[in-house]
């Protein structure tokens, strides 16, 4: 097939979650499609990460046949997103709109002659609708509207408003680009169950996250044992903004109540560009903050407990199945596991509030046999439902045409391959199967 693929971050370099699924989807349709791909690039964050993105967008551009790389000047966006929603639009789709891009899509649109269009997040939905193509799939992922509309909640004026007002109008929005593509895919059988109309739900289609970035196919080796020592780590781009609360949070209110009970226990918050508030809790009571990482592999290995206590979550959480995926034991807050669909208490442990997820995190470094028990769990509920190349021949059925499920409903049309099995937390660990 021809496809064009419309991004509004391209992965250069892959360093985060959504950027990792994203390098996986180019990856694979690349090399089996004939592929064009535009999209924004970030500013780089230093010297090293523009090496990084220099390395990656000439991988992408040996692969696929052309690839149109925009600049993204943030400010500049942010005052075209504040624009948009003044004129009556959205700030999602107004950051990411370029007369640059909708010129060079047009021309492809005249010269290819495109068999389908792939728009990767909702951003590109109005860039994709514009291209001549029998068939659109929209990688919706998660419904932002549902995103805005929880950080409307813990906000304040003026905030508050702009964060419904755009909530409101983008859910309308969703639902107008659910009805006008082909299929959209979301991650989760919650998500898809937000899609209340059963028309547009009958559009809806589920591929999980981790089904994108190919957990699943990692190899069947044995995972490495847990350490001796009592680390505790947090992995996520330290950028962004729920990850910038839950940093926050974690270190001032939870990492106390731990160390209080295990005085030796460290706390490594792992990611790239770190803000001020994420910098100065480096040193503090056993804190380390790293900063950009080449590889979050080995500082995974390095964990007993990987936490993720996120108070505003959407959509599945890469961080987390990257930690799954290292059969590392995860305690999560409520909003992350809603996402995930694992087993509470068997592949991963849910916890609310300061104090219970201290103790759930404290249980786990006292009860190393239970801490590896769910890591095995996990890492066997990651290969379950997470290996790419069902996933992604999946998503390579809705760019074909070829659906075929769409009389089944949207929560049960997902791409998990069969069960592998997995042991209750308090029960024996057993050898997985390959």
């Amino acid at each position: 097939m021809r496809l064009l693929f419309l991004i509004h971050r391209l992965p250069c370099p892959p360093d985060r979650g959504a950027k990792l699924r994203a390098a996986a989807l180019l990856d694979w349709l690349a090399r089996r499609h004939e592929l064009w791909c535009a999209g924004f690039l970030d500013p780089p964050a230093g010297r090293e990460h523009a090496a990084q993105t220099a390395e990656s967008l000439a991988r992408w551009r040996g692969l696929c046949r052309e690839v149109s790389a925009l600049p993204l000047r943030p400010a500049t966006a942010t005052c075209r997103a504040l624009a948009g929603l003044t004129a009556g639009g959205t700030a999602t789709e107004n950051y990411f709109r370029s007369a640059r891009l909708e010129r060079q899509i047009a021309d492809w649109g005249r010269r290819i002659g495109f068999d389908a269009v792939l728009a990767f997040s909702s951003s590109m939905a109005p860039a994709a609708l514009s291209v001549p193509a029998p068939r659109r799939v929209l990688v919706m992922d998660d419904l932002d509207s549902r995103k805005w509309a929880q950080s409307a909640a813990r906000s304040v004026w003026p905030a508050r408003q702009l964060y419904a007002l755009e909530a409101s109008r983008l859910a309308d929005r969703e639902r107008a680009w659910i009805a006008a593509f082909d299929a959209t895919v979301l991650v989760s059988r919650r998500e898809a169950e937000a899609v209340t109309d059963p028309a547009l739900r009958a559009r809806v289609h589920v591929i999980p996250a981790g089904a994108g970035a190919g957990f699943g196919d990692a190899p069947a080796a044995d995972p490495p044992p847990l350490p001796d020592d009592d680390v505790v780590g947090f992995v996520g781009a330290m950028d962004y903004e729920p990850n910038i609360d839950a940093a926050r949070w974690l270190a001032g209110s939870i990492w106390p109540l731990i160390r209080a009970r295990r005085p030796s226990a460290r706390l490594w918050i792992v990611g790239r560009s770190p803000t001020r508030a994420v910098r100065r809790l480096d040193g503090r009571d056993g804190i380390r903050v790293t900063g950009t990482v080449p590889d979050v592999g080995p500082w995974l290995a390095g964990m007993c407990v990987h936490v993720a206590p996120l108070r505003l979550a959407r959509g599945v959480q890469i961080k987390v199945l990257s930690a799954m995926a290292a059969a590392r034991p995860c305690v999560v807050t409520p909003e992350v596991a809603e996402g995930l669909g694992a087993d509470p208490g068997r592949d991963l442990l849910v916890a609310s509030g300061a104090r219970d997820i201290a103790g759930a995190v404290v249980d786990l470094l006292e009860d190393r046999m239970r801490a590896r028990t769910i890591g095995l769990n996990g890492l066997a509920f990651v290969r379950e439902g997470g290996g790419a190349s069902r996933g992604l021949l999946r998503l390579e059925e809705l760019l074909g045409g070829n659906p075929g499920d769409t009389g089944r409903p949207a929560h049960e049309r997902t791409a998990n391959p069969a069960a592998i099995r997995r042991v209750p937390a308090s029960g024996r660990v057993v050898a997985l199967p390959a």
